[in-house]
């Protein structure tokens, strides 16, 4: 996909699209580029609200806990809206180590993705430190551009897909039993031939609620 159509596409968002035009060469849709999540469920019956911006943009973001150890939720951050589904194979609830596993799809802009993650955390005290490694899936759509007179089309783009990797480091601060602050760095890495990345890692911040 060319740089004059991502450019096109990201104009409403011209600090965002530059950021991802320069990290991203291929491809319009991308899945979330956020975390600011860690591997410990929320917990049976409780909830969970996150905000955040950065260089990605903004993030909001809601966790359910279905289970002690199935959270649901959903994400809504600047180029990207989905939900997902979290399973805390070891739940470290009131300390220690948690490692969970999450899948998650929705639209992107210009397409639509689905993604997977493997997450670890430890609670220790205040601080939660967390990791997570994401493996991303996107289709764009179709797109065909028209001269408003003539009805000549400029140019066509046809639908396509292809694979990218993230790795994110971070960490929550818990400012009290239920308020938390999150700073986290991710960076992309290249999965296939559908991709090129650039380079670049990108930083932000959150705060959240649990109740």
């Amino acid at each position: 996909m060319s740089f004059k159509l991502q450019s096109a596409l990201y104009s409403r968002r011209p600090w965002v699209a530059l950021f991802l035009c320069a990290v991203l060469s291929t491809g319009c849709a991308v899945g979330p580029l956020v975390q600011h999540e860690t591997a410990r469920s929320v917990g049976k019956g409780d909830h969970e609200l996150i905000a955040g911006y950065g260089q990605a943009g903004y993030v909001l973001k809601w966790n359910a806990g279905v289970t002690e150890n199935f959270d649901f939720g959903v994400h809504w951050e600047s180029l990207s809206f989905g939900v997902r589904g979290k399973y805390s194979i070891i739940n470290g609830r009131s300390g220690g180590l948690s490692l969970a596993g999450a899948i998650g799809a929705g639209s992107s802009l210009g397409g639509n993705h689905h993604y997977g993650d493997l997450m670890v955390s430890y609670l220790s005290g205040f601080f939660e430190p967390y990791a997570t490694g994401r493996f991303v899936q996107v289709s764009t759509d179709p797109v065909e551009f028209r001269n408003a007179d003539t009805g000549q089309t400029a140019f066509t783009v046809s639908s396509a897909q292809y694979n990218y990797g993230q790795v994110i480091v971070g960490s929550r601060f818990w400012l009290g039993p239920n308020w938390m602050l999150s700073i986290e760095g991710s960076n992309f890495f290249a999965m296939g031939d559908g991709i090129t990345i650039s380079g670049g890692a990108f930083f932000g911040a959150g705060l959240g609620v649990r109740f």
